[in-house]
């Protein structure tokens, strides 16, 4: 019979006394349960009133921590649930036997004006490594009551952040600091299949953050598996459902545009496939000619021919390229431009097979031969891949982050997983994703 808790998920109840408790290591190695399981514990016993639980959003708070709490199969917080309610207004908060738990968003600066001042009794800390710098460091000196404590957990990013620092401080400070590094293998709920699902999915940088639970920069070949007999088709795969297109636009760089075709696999039960069917690139320094955005606007009139365009994105900065858009009356959504998290939905799909690109086009199976990180921003705490000939990739990325990253056009499964949190941070409701464990 499988226990309730992990070995490690119980050392990290047993042992998590310090000020600051850091469960730091893969996706879905049981890390959120046990910080839960620990903080509601501490809960019990707090004297102070200023007890906080604090995450990205308020939106991640719920999915990876509230819903945690009332998820009826969820047998290893089955007790502290039926003494909860949550109560939803001009602030989130849960309220357990009474006391009152604040719930606050700490993915931007905003945050400040609320955490500053404060003094903070009990907290726990979902996501910690994607808040702010300046925000973290407020939550860190907000830790001052005598007796208070935090508990946190992430995953890992580049070595010098400030998490890792005070991972490394727990060997001589361990009065203030505790951390456990958890494994995938940590987690017995798993199934065989969702792990080598997650092996087969991630790469480089994302395998030994997200898999591996290593804490290291960002350097190398970012689609280092990428193999043009494996990622590349002579021709759509299957027959399209609709189409996707996405413009980056350039006025004295390239303008590219791709268009990506979509089927759902719900006649045939094969699961969810997308595919670049075609792309258009003008380079004015090769050409020795600058186009006019009417001249891109004839230009896309013709590249969209016989293609049924459902959703069209377009860089979020091109301005005047947009009102020339409208003008002709052009419907299109601002792109997702977060560019980390497009990279790892990219990567991810095009490891497990969703994504691949045809042959014809050539120009963008060279951008994606040639994508390197970014070693120098690396350096400096930043993940950014070098910008240099990634032009019809910014398309790809515009289409797979706000279109797999949009929960409004793709049709949720009955799950919601410790691995979609972390991509995207905030999709947890693509037909891409695996489906989630006990944990």
């Amino acid at each position: 019979m499988t226990p309730l808790f992990s070995h490690r998920q119980n050392e990290f109840i047993d042992h998590s006394n310090s000020k600051f408790n850091l469960a730091h290591g893969a996706v879905s190695s049981g890390k959120t349960v046990a910080s839960l399981f620990r903080f509601m514990q501490a809960v019990e016993v707090c004297e102070g009133n200023s007890i906080w639980i604090i995450g990205y959003s308020q939106g991640t708070i719920y999915r990876n921590v509230i819903s945690q709490l009332f998820d009826r199969n969820n047998q290893q917080l089955g007790f502290f649930r039926y003494f909860c309610t949550w109560r939803t207004g001009n602030s989130n908060r849960l309220i357990y036997k009474g006391r009152e738990i604040q719930c606050i968003g700490a993915g931007d600066q905003g945050a400040l004006g609320i955490i500053q001042g404060a003094s903070i009794d009990l907290a726990l800390c979902d996501e910690m490594t994607l808040y702010p710098p300046v925000v973290l460091d407020m939550i860190t000196t907000r830790i001052r009551p005598p007796g208070s404590q935090l508990f946190g957990t992430m995953n890992p990013v580049e070595p010098s952040h400030k998490c890792k620092e005070m991972i490394d401080s727990s060997e001589k400070e361990p009065e203030l600091y505790y951390q456990l590094h958890f494994k995938i293998e940590d987690n017995p709920y798993l199934e065989t299949n969702y792990i080598k699902l997650l092996q087969n999915s991630l790469s480089g940088l994302f395998y030994r953050r997200y898999y591996l639970g290593e804490w290291c920069l960002a350097e190398g070949a970012i689609f280092d598996f990428f193999e043009r007999k494996y990622h590349t088709v002579a021709r759509p795969p299957r027959a399209a459902e609709f189409y996707l297109a996405a413009v980056d636009y350039g006025a004295s760089n390239p303008f590219a545009a791709l268009i990506v075709g979509y089927n759902s696999g719900k006649s045939t039960q094969t699961g969810a496939v997308m595919w670049v069917e075609k792309e258009y690139y003008w380079d004015p320094k090769a050409t020795n000619r600058q186009k006019t955005n009417s001249e891109f606007k004839r230009d896309l009139e013709v590249f969209f021919e016989a293609y049924p365009i459902k959703h069209f994105y377009i860089d979020p900065s091109a301005a005047s390229f947009k009102a020339e858009m409208r003008s002709s009356n052009f419907h299109f959504s601002d792109a997702d431009n977060d560019v980390f998290n497009g990279i790892q939905l990219m990567t991810n799909l095009m490891k497990d097979g969703s994504l691949s690109v045809c042959q014809s086009c050539t120009n963008l199976i060279r951008e994606i031969e040639g994508y390197c990180w970014d070693s120098k921003k690396s350096e400096k705490g930043e993940d950014a891949p070098i910008k240099k000939n990634d032009h019809l990739l910014d398309c790809l990325r515009y289409v797979i982050k706000t279109f797999v990253g949009n929960k409004k056009t793709i049709s949720p499964p009955n799950s919601s997983n410790d691995f979609g949190k972390t991509l995207g941070s905030q999709n947890n409701n693509s037909p891409f994703m695996p489906k989630r464990s006990p944990f």
